[in-house]
């Protein structure tokens, strides 16, 4: 077995520290998906004006510093998801492979093509919508529908992918964490969020503010889980003896 360079993988302080900025990085995220979020939302017809629904009522300012914090949040988690590959890297290196591709993805469109347009997209409708609410309708299709859904869906491609892997080398032991640690997902700790956006009520600015926000929590959940239930140095040196590092 070729183990030159693998002892670096199962480097836990340098794991830790990635989940540390993994969990600032999301509540950074948060932040900013909050800000885009937190407008009531206007009476629209169709799916791609509904996505902008409380554009006119979201300042300038909220998108601006909404998009900048998200932005720079996503791609800080991208980086941190690397705690991740490393605790799989040696024991599931056909599901490291799979999980890194999907950091890669995550990296290239989450931060600007899936966030940062965000911003962009409701502040040019917020805008049309004031000077021809025609207009504004047929901009606000075509700027979802062939610009936003191409990414989105390439985006899940690469992504979703990496969400299985996680949850099965977690679940197979395949990392020095206990197998009861496949549950520290991002579906699991995004879908509370969602069912909160619905108890607080439809288009209402804090229901969209807190819906926004459920990738974020998700990716939260995820990495303060990892971080709060870390193995010791311990467990990490005996799991390195079991895969005769």
């Amino acid at each position: 077995m070729n183990t030159i360079g693998i002892n670096n993988n199962l480097d836990r302080p340098r794991i830790r520290k990635l989940l540390l900025i993994g969990l600032i990085a999301s509540v950074m995220t948060g932040v900013g998906d909050f800000l885009l979020g937190f407008g009531e939302e206007m009476e629209v017809s169709g799916f791609a004006e509904s996505v902008m629904a409380n554009a006119l009522n979201l300042s300038d300012t909220q998108l601006i510093w909404g998009g900048l914090l998200g932005a720079l949040g996503l791609f800080l988690e991208g980086l941190a998801f690397f705690a991740i590959y490393r605790l799989m890297a040696d024991a599931a290196p056909k599901f490291a492979h799979i999980y890194r591709a999907g950091i890669f993805g995550y990296i290239w469109l989450a931060p600007i093509g899936c966030h940062m347009n965000v911003g962009l997209l409701n502040y040019a409708y917020k805008n049309l919508l004031q000077l021809d609410p025609g207009v504004a309708s047929k901009a606000a299709n075509m700027m979802i529908f062939g610009f936003c859904v191409p990414l989105w869906v390439l985006l899940i491609a690469f992504w979703l992918p990496a969400i299985i892997v996680q949850f099965k080398a977690f679940a197979k032991g395949l990392t020095p964490y206990p197998q009861k640690a496949k549950w520290f997902t991002l579906l699991v700790g995004a879908v509370p969020v969602l069912i909160l956006s619905m108890i607080i009520g439809p288009k209402t600015a804090l229901s969209g503010g807190v819906g926004t926000t459920f990738l974020s929590v998700g990716n939260a959940f995820t990495f303060g889980g990892l971080l709060a239930t870390l193995p010791r140095q311990e467990r990490f040196d005996e799991f390195k003896r079991s895969l005769n590092i």
